[in-house]
């Protein structure tokens, strides 16, 4: 939708006059940025990841005409750093409103090297300046420079011009010369990962595809159109995708030898539109409503907007024309962020049909209001994106093989204890029988690519075996449109076989976590590549290892037979915690009900191992890892809260992965500092039993057998407060079938208490659901909310209404912030289709992929940008989201029917 909306506005404004150079004034605001209408500069609001570290949005940022146009504003020691290159230390900021000046306060200690980044309104832009408390290091110079980052989606394929006569386009394929720069002598010795993975790229940077003191960059674009002039050395543009896929354009100049006061001083010049204001956003479902239920759009506007009164719904008829079907007011504005918000409920258009909504000058893209507007929403998740994302096969759609059977060398308990890239850990060097580096047999089977990488992330397999095991039970989910054959590892899409698709793929994780109960004893932390060359692959699974044995009595490249002498074999970080082991429980419940009838020894096989392990665990109680939740920081629950996206639809206890959170993922340090769980799965963090939801599972897998329903009944008082009811308290409507008759009435009494409290809780935003307050978008949030209140709404009809699902489902499908675009990729007349997903060098997507979506670079700027995929906080699809959005997208549904 931004998209149409900027080619429009281009047009409109191509003979416009602007303030190009002109004397406009920048002040700072309350929020302590600078800006003036049409231009923000941010300064460090805020900083480096402490696990991912590059984010693509941090140091000094410009928002020019409602976009982020660049980032990443400072002192780098590389043209093109990349993502876990050094950066500096923030060391404090101020905002002087009087002077109308940003200043952040920066050193690298290592090299002896602090500075002042000041960021000062002068007429016409932003004067930038780089003091240094000292000249420049003798080792430093050619290396230390000031870099900003530009956006390649805006300006691939723009003009620029150097010095006011060099012309130039930006590339869309980078192509440019490269170098190779050593690492500084005395440079600070980086973790093993990185020295190994500088060595295997060659140490390489780009050379700059244009010079001069003075650059403009997007010439041809009215709303993108900035110069920057440099009173100090050259400006040079660097092309950061020659590197890597993610990079962005670079503008550096080098930091002068000798100099302090002044060192680097830039004169930002946007030609800044006069009066410019945001074009509204409406907001809307992009898969369309249901006849008889609630239909509301949200518009978002420019706070300087004229913006009319009301708005209309316009019926697409046969032949191509509109007629106007209805026109109603729009609710008075309300603030949040740096825009305002108004409503258009147009629920009495009931009739089937197509229909656009029409405000101001602003059209929707054509949506139904048809009774099965929301029948297939889901399917795309369960038969593309779960499926393309199954390891250890290959997946062939058509003519097309997705991937072929990948890590079938899998794998090696990892050979080095500590923490490794990624925040994966490996607490011991030995578990069991095996050494550090030794092949376990048997791991090459089941499992699902964590997200846009391809490790396997424990609390996703859990989540996702949960997930799609409700799903078939709650509404009979007997869809087949894939045929899947464990036993010579093929999946072929559009082939049904006789095995409902859930099921299939409930059976392709359980073989997963029954390898490792039966190969290692217990549930573990996942299965990760060995190095930062394999992480960062993209494309095919199965080319990034050589599909053998790793054998280190063989030689680098020698082969005999299945084995190798190549150590590319992914590496199994067994490190256990009780939350993976009492989700792993519940996982292997849960699929043994699912597997019964289609392959019952299977079924046989995951409840006797969750049986044992229940009763292990009860009487040797799995200790926490000394690094806190499974010793990552990774999947460390965030503020207290639980992963609403990895599992909860059973009730799980599984840690949220930074992926998906809706909340900023924390260091480990900010984990349990237990090391030993409570007795009998006791009493955990977050003050509920972690035993729960195997004791759920088991309870329904085994028809009410003891010890499994006793614990239920102990357990429910504590599962069914206030404060646990928007987590996993929820799920004991799936236990009152085996609890005392008055345990609906007990549970009602809960539901009341939670429901007086949750519109005024979701009303802090807009949209009436939960915030993306975090590092990464909050989409998976919103989806739990969809599932949580379907099924509350089932048991208790009186007191939840559907409306709660169907706005969280009518959110992910476009009525959100920033743009209306479906956060389902391939779903929808518009939708995301550029994701961060394994295929993401070729700016494509995978169908069903349930992005994060928008977060708020701080201080006030929500962003989701629709044509980039490369952003992971806003892009990356996690499979354990699709899992949860194959139960939300039939919750809807469900809804939708139980009104007929």
């Amino acid at each position: 939708m931004l998209n149409r909306l900027r080619v429009v506005l281009l047009l409109a404004l191509a003979s416009a006059p602007s303030l190009f150079g002109a004397d406009f004034s920048m002040t700072v605001t309350d929020k302590n940025y600078l800006n003036t209408q049409g231009f923000s500069v941010f300064l460090y609001d805020s900083t480096y990841h402490p696990v991912f570290v590059d984010q693509k949005n941090t140091a000094m940022e410009l928002i020019l005409h409602g976009q982020r146009i660049a980032t990443n504003g400072d002192v780098r020691l590389m043209p093109t750093p990349e993502q876990w290159d050094l950066v500096a230390t923030l060391k404090g900021k101020q905002a002087d409103k009087a002077t109308n000046r940003l200043t952040a306060n920066l050193a690298f200690p290592s090299f002896d090297l602090s500075y002042t980044l000041e960021v000062a309104a002068e007429p016409g832009g932003a004067k930038v300046s780089i003091n240094l408390d000292k000249p420049l290091p003798e080792k430093l110079a050619g290396r230390a420079g000031f870099n900003l980052e530009f956006l390649p989606s805006i300006y691939m394929g723009k003009t620029y011009l150097v010095d006011g006569n060099k012309a130039g386009i930006f590339p869309r394929t980078p192509n440019d010369t490269m170098v190779k720069v050593l690492p500084l002598a005395d440079e600070p010795r980086k973790a093993y990962y990185l020295e190994d993975w500088d060595k295997a790229k060659g140490y390489t940077q780009p050379l700059p595809f244009a010079q001069g003191k003075s650059i403009t960059l997007g010439v041809d674009d009215a709303l993108g159109r900035v110069n920057v002039k440099s009173d100090t050395a050259d400006l040079m543009l660097f092309d950061g995708r020659d590197r890597a896929q993610n990079g962005w354009f670079v503008l550096r100049s080098l930091i002068p030898s000798g100099k302090t006061t002044g060192a680097i001083v830039w004169h930002i010049r946007p030609d800044v539109i006069p009066n410019w204001t945001r074009p509204p956003v409406i907001a809307h479902s992009q898969v369309g409503y249901a006849p008889g239920f609630q239909k509301v759009a949200v518009l978002e506007l420019d706070p300087k907007y004229d913006a009319p009164k009301t708005a209309k719904v316009l019926r697409l008829m046969e032949d191509g024309s509109y007629k106007q079907a209805f026109e109603g007011p729009i609710t008075p504005s309300t603030p949040w962020l740096r825009y305002v918000y108004s409503k258009f409920d147009f629920t009495p258009v009931k009739e089937p049909g197509l229909y656009v909504i029409e405000y101001a000058d602003q059209r929707t893209a054509p949506f139904p209001i048809s009774e099965d507007a929301y029948a297939n929403i889901w399917q795309d998740s369960l038969d593309h994106h779960i499926a393309a994302q199954m390891d250890h096969v290959s997946v062939r759609e058509g003519y097309r093989v997705w991937h072929g059977a990948s890590h079938l060398d899998d794998g090696r308990l990892a050979p080095v204890v500590g923490e490794q890239f990624d925040g994966w850990n490996q607490a011991t060097a030995t578990d069991g029988k095996y050494k550090g580096g030794d092949h376990i047999p048997g791991m090459n089977v089941g499992g699902w690519y964590d997200a846009g990488d391809f490790d396997l992330e424990e609390p996703a397999q859990l989540s996702v075996i949960q997930s799609l095991a409700l799903a078939y039970r709650e509404f009979n989910l007997k869809y087949d449109e894939l045929t899947v054959d464990e036993g010579t590892r093929q999946v072929e899409m559009h082939r049904p076989d006789g095995v409902p698709d859930t099921v299939e793929q409930v059976k392709h994780g359980a073989l997963l976590i029954l390898a490792q109960f039966h190969n290692i004893g217990h549930a573990i932390r996942g299965t990760h590549e060995p190095d930062l060359r394999q992480y960062t692959h993209l494309g095919d699974g199965a080319s990034k290892t050589d599909g053998r044995i790793y054998d280190p009595k063989l030689g680098s490249n020698e082969v005999r037979g299945d084995l190798s002498g190549r150590p590319d074999d992914r590496w199994i970080f067994s490190t256990n915690s009780p939350f993976f082991q009492w989700n792993a429980i519940a996982a292997l419940a849960a699929a043994a009900d699912t597997l019964k009838g289609y392959d019952d020894a299977l079924a046989k096989n995951c409840l006797e191992t969750a049986i044992k392990a229940w009763n292990d665990e009860k009487n040797h109680p799995t200790p926490f890892p000394s690094g806190g939740w499974g010793g990552a920081p990774e999947s460390a629950p965030a503020n207290g809260v639980l992963a609403a996206s990895q599992g909860v639809t059973s009730g799980a206890h599984l840690p949220r992965n930074a992926r998906g959170n809706a909340a900023a993922p924390t260091n480990s340090s900010t984990a349990s500092a237990q090391t030993t769980p409570p007795a009998g799965g006791g009493r955990g963090r977050f003050g509920v039993g972690l035993d729960w939801a195997a004791a759920l599972e088991l309870t329904i897998a085994t028809d009410g057998a003891e010890p499994y329903k006793s614990r239920l009944k102990e357990l429910f008082p504590q599962i069914i407060t206030p404060e646990q009811m928007e987590f996993h308290g929820w799920t004991a409507v799936r236990a009152l079938p085996y609890l005392d008759a008055n345990a609906k009435d007990q549970m009602r009494e809960a539901v009341k208490t939670y429901m007086a409290g949750l519109d005024k809780r979701l009303d802090t935003t807009p949209f009436g659901v939960p915030p993306s307050l975090g590092t990464w978008g909050g989409s998976g949030a919103v989806v739990d909310m969809a599932i949580r209140m379907y099924f509350l709404h089932k048991a208790f009809p009186d007191l939840v209404g559907p409306e709660y699902t169907l706005r969280a489902v009518n959110y992910i499908l476009g009525t959100h912030p920033v743009s209306s675009t479906s956060y389902v990729a391939g779903v929808g007349t518009v939708s995301k289709t550029k994701t961060y997903s394994n295929n993401r060098a070729d700016n494509a997507y995978i169908p069903g992929a349930v992005i994060p979506g928008y977060i708020i670079i701080k201080p006030d700027f929500p962003e989701c940008i629709d044509d980039f995929g490369f952003l992971w906080f806003e892009d990356e699809a996690v499979v354990a989201g699709s899992a949860s959005w194959v139960v939300a997208g039939n919750a809807a549904e469900a809804i939708i029917q139980e009104s007929k």
